[in-house]
């Protein structure tokens, strides 16, 4: 059965701010805050949205508490994340996923939220959005494409058809399914926990930001060693910017990927991820790599209430 899409948000709704992961940073928070202002909506800060400890947004206890406090508001219609970074694993355990099934909503992030977003896909079968963060995108300012493509997600009409650079290896079957992944890294992290994604039959999002070539190779591998994706249907890579000596890998990997999951259309340059533009994706959504027009294809079912 299609997952659902969160309920529609209209101007003027709540969002809730949520943070954690890493500590944010004051002005990119403050910008991040007036441009979903700016959208027609109204931010409401997690209680530790500004705290600060060691490499976190607050304790594990603060950004838990933080964020529960948020899920339990009838009133917030959607909730989305300050900045990725590092921190959610720590407290991914202690998620009350009762609680958020109380009241379907949409939870829009990336980067270290993956593992977060294909929980929220497979506890509470409903769609999560892989799309722009707080004191991140909104911080910079989306563009003209970002901005369309957030608001047409959180309006219950995500976008369908999506543009690719291409496809190295047309499908042998037909390369359909449920769209999850996100974070390569994040990904590779939760292998042989409870957290790792369920992901046969899938069509695979990767993207990643600061990894030199050699540790993209690395990820790769492992997940291909893992067996994780032995049934995968197809690979859409977004954005793969290196750190060393690779500028932007995103033309280097798809040809590594190819060689790694012989089985799987592999296409590239979808625009997510952490380098802009950062399109806003409905994962669990099924979707379709149509390899003759260069397009990710997607259907979604109509918002849950």
């Amino acid at each position: 059965m299609p997952l659902r899409l969160p309920p529609p948000l209209r101007t003027g709704d709540r969002i809730g701010v949520a943070a954690l992961s890493g500590p944010v940073d004051p002005a990119r928070l403050e910008a991040g805050l007036s441009g979903l202002a700016e959208l027609g909506f109204e931010p409401v800060p997690a209680r530790n949205l500004r705290a600060r400890e060691d490499l976190f947004a607050g304790s594990d206890r603060e950004r838990l508490e933080g964020f529960h406090e948020l899920a339990a508001d009838p009133h917030i219609a959607a909730i989305f994340f300050a900045r990725g970074g590092h921190g959610l694993l720590r407290v991914l355990p202690e998620i009350d996923w009762p609680l958020l099934a109380r009241r379907p909503r949409a939870y829009v992030g990336y980067s270290d939220l993956t593992p977060f977003l294909l929980e929220v896909v497979r506890r509470l079968r409903r769609v999560a959005f892989h799309g722009p963060m707080v004191a991140a995108d909104l911080a910079r300012g989306l563009d003209a494409r970002e901005r369309e493509s957030l608001l047409a997600a959180l309006a219950g009409e995500p976008e369908t058809s999506l543009p690719l650079a291409g496809v190295m290896r047309a499908p042998r079957r037909e390369a359909a399914g449920p769209l999850l992944g996100g974070c390569l890294s994040m990904l590779v992290s939760v292998l042989g926990t409870p957290w790792a994604p369920r992901l046969g039959g899938a069509v695979l999002l990767l993207e990643d930001v600061g990894e030199p070539l050699f540790r993209l190779d690395r990820m790769l591998t492992h997940l291909r060693l893992s067996g994780s994706l032995a049934r995968i249907r197809g690979i859409v890579i977004g954005a793969m910017r290196g750190a060393d000596e690779v500028p932007d890998a995103t033309s280097t990997v798809p040809s590594r990927v190819a060689d790694l999951f012989p089985g799987a259309a592999v296409a590239w340059g979808l625009d997510a991820g952490h380098v802009a533009p950062n399109r806003t994706l409905p994962l669990g959504a099924r979707c379709r790599i149509d390899a003759a027009a260069s397009r990710l294809l997607i259907e979604v079912s109509g918002p849950s209430r």
